[in-house]
């Protein structure tokens, strides 16, 4: 088998019928031996994702630590699960990657280019390189990488796209561009950045931008195994972190959890629009809305796997909004989320990215613990 990233040229799939944009994030899985326990992992959430997600998402993000040491025979064991998928998959550059200090063996193996950016409908993807000095200590981006970001960011403000940076580590975490980079997402209303590194899950919010870390695979120090789901729908990012085993899963997509609005998401109120996306072995055959005290029953939209209704909100306050969806094996998949209607505080926030974190959000993953290399100062 040629496992060459110049055989594979990476072409995401397009937004659903319903337009809600999907991926799933697999956590760093410092790979290094065929056998072991995250390879076994990997195994099996490629079967997660073949079996239930491929036909609704749109690609799978690595977020860098592909390798553990950086190596040819580490990659070979990533490449062999990869080449299994059923969705286009991409991937960026972390620091074990380039342990041999270059970038051959990941260029090799994972991607044609260090950095690069792609579309999907309404929504402009720029991946980013943090170690164009090709060495783990290095957490750099060069001043000709910034300036193509600057120019990728402002073509697609000029568009009217909403932008998401994947990114291996928070901007704060970069010795060399650092502050500059989090001047440029401030500037340029960059709406979300995906990352890796973190080796526990988190989100950060600080009020213009949200920032979502995905636990490690393969160095796991808190919580199961698994992957999370992204939606953007319009304008409204939802995440949600999906325990190995644990489909069908569903998530509500519109409206915001209150957590994750920004100062300019506009909070619901009158007639809401409530959408959820459902992801199961089995085919999905009623859903349910649930808001104070009321249940609204779901329609299906079109070819999707979106459910969505009509519910009128009740006065100003925060709610709690949930949704159930059964399917066909009479499994039920339930999501919930707080809603504000009509009214909400600002976001207070401090200058660091990563200390705007959320609070514990257990139902979607967001243990609180951050148990891993950064915060608790682990070293791997």
């Amino acid at each position: 088998m040629n496992h060459s990233a110049s055989n594979r040229p990476f072409q995401p799939q397009p937004a659903d019928a319903a337009g809600v944009i999907s991926w799933v994030h697999l956590g760093d899985l410092h790979m290094t031996k065929a056998g072991e326990q995250n390879h076994l992992d990997l195994i099996e959430i490629v079967n997660d994702v073949n079996r239930a997600l491929a036909s609704s998402v749109s690609f799978v993000f690595l977020p860098g630590d592909v390798a553990d040491d950086g190596s040819r025979a580490a990659y070979a064991v990533v490449r062999g699960e990869l080449d299994r998928l059923n969705v286009p998959w991409c991937a960026i550059i972390g620091d074990h990657d380039v342990h041999e200090k270059s970038f051959a063996n990941f260029l090799e193996a994972m991607s044609e280019r260090t950095h690069y950016a792609f579309t999907v409908a309404s929504v402009r993807f720029v991946a980013m390189n943090a170690f164009d000095v090709p060495h783990p200590a290095s957490f750099t981006v060069s001043e000709d990488q910034m300036a193509w970001v600057k120019r990728e960011l402002q073509t697609a403000t000029d568009a009217g796209q909403t932008k998401v940076l994947l990114l291996h580590c928070y901007p704060s975490d970069l010795k060399v561009g650092g502050s500059e980079l989090m001047e440029v997402v401030r500037n340029l209303g960059v709406c979300l950045i995906d990352m890796g590194h973190t080796h526990y899950n988190e989100i950060a919010n600080d009020g213009k931008t949200l920032y979502s870390a995905t636990r490690s695979t393969g160095q796991i120090e808190e919580g199961p195994v698994g992957y999370s789901i992204t939606n953007i729908d319009s304008n409204i990012v939802s995440w949600r972190f999906v325990e190995l085993g644990k489909l069908p899963v569903v998530m509500i997509t519109s409206p915001s959890d209150e957590r994750l609005l920004t100062n300019s998401s506009e909070t619901p109120e009158g007639n809401l629009k409530v959408r959820a996306k459902f992801w199961g072995e089995a085919e999905a055959v009623r859903a349910t809305a649930h808001l104070d005290g009321r249940d609204v029953s779901m329609k299906r939209v079109g070819n999707s796997q979106v459910w969505e209704a009509n519910v009128s909100a009740p006065h100003e306050s925060v709610y709690s909004l949930a949704v159930s969806v059964e399917d066909v094996r009479g499994k039920v998949a339930t999501d919930e989320i707080r809603i504000a209607v009509g009214q909400r505080a600002e976001r207070e926030s401090v200058e660091r990215d990563q200390d705007n974190a959320l609070e514990a959000w257990p139902e979607h993953g967001l243990l609180g613990t951050q148990l891993g290399p950064n915060k608790n100062g682990k070293k791997w």
